[in-house]
């Protein structure tokens, strides 16, 4: 009976713990608006590759904190042109669109959609916007060293069935380090709980006090084939207008 007990308290300890972490993750230091230069580039299984190039901009509300994003799509020249607009919401589910020159119109994606892959890749659209804090329960697993740095390792579960259509995953195991709070490994599990995807954060970068992830790296187990995304000259706090992430700037 003592064991059990003892296994409870354990577990809601643990749970606790791993919730408080993570709302230190989402709540880390933060950038009133951000700009840069994007490269993704699709690696298959027989090592073809292709590579994409854009430019992003970022701004976060300081009392919702919610963001707004814009990417705009430079290379290849097939979807030269192409933009990506995101508004996250706390309160209900964030509102995406996609701006398509060849047709000239903008065109929503689904709140489902988000489990789609972005232009592509092995990055899901829900991976790009960022996953919201308060869809998943949490419950810390261990402690162990991840290249080289001390990390909790902490499972997190779907809340409900439309989290997991949302999200594609049904739970995550995140590697977070201790000292920065930044996630340095996420592995994906399905709908059905199989791991699928490991998500990797290979080099991060301190810009005006603030972490950034400037490599990360996507890959599908099941068929090898990865994706590689990287961050270049990055701005913070420039005073990016409102304007730039309106439906009208969009089309």
């Amino acid at each position: 009976m003592r064991t059990i007990v003892t296994l409870l308290i354990f577990g809601l300890l643990g749970a606790q713990d791993a919730t408080k972490i993570m709302w230190r993750v989402h709540n880390r230091p933060k950038w009133k608006d951000m700009h840069a230069f994007m490269t993704l580039e699709i690696v298959s299984p027989n090592g073809q590759r292709r590579i994409r190039k854009m430019e992003s901009w970022s701004k976060t509300d300081p009392e919702t904190d919610e963001t707004r994003m814009l990417i705009l799509f430079l290379q290849p020249p097939d979807i030269k042109g192409t933009k990506f607009l995101l508004h996250e919401h706390r309160d209900r589910e964030d509102d995406m669109w996609i701006y398509i020159p060849a047709i000239r119109k903008a065109k929503r994606i689904a709140a489902s959609g988000k489990a789609g892959a972005f232009m592509g890749s092995d990055f899901s659209n829900y991976d790009i916007g960022g996953g919201e804090y308060e869809d998943w329960n949490y419950k810390l697993l261990r402690t162990e060293n991840y290249d080289g740095h001390p990390c909790w390792v902490i499972e997190a579960t779907a809340r409900n069935k439309k989290v997991i259509k949302k999200s594609g995953y049904s739970r995550m195991v995140k590697w977070i380090r201790k000292d920065n709070y930044m996630v340095v490994r996420t592995n994906c599990y399905d709908r059905a709980g199989e791991l699928f995807k490991r998500i990797e954060t290979n080099k991060m970068e301190k810009i005006e006090g603030i972490w950034f992830e400037t490599v990360m790296t996507a890959v599908k187990l099941r068929t090898g084939r990865k994706s590689i995304m990287k961050f270049d000259k990055i701005e913070v706090n420039t005073g990016i207008p409102d304007r730039m992430f309106s439906l009208k700037a969009l089309r």
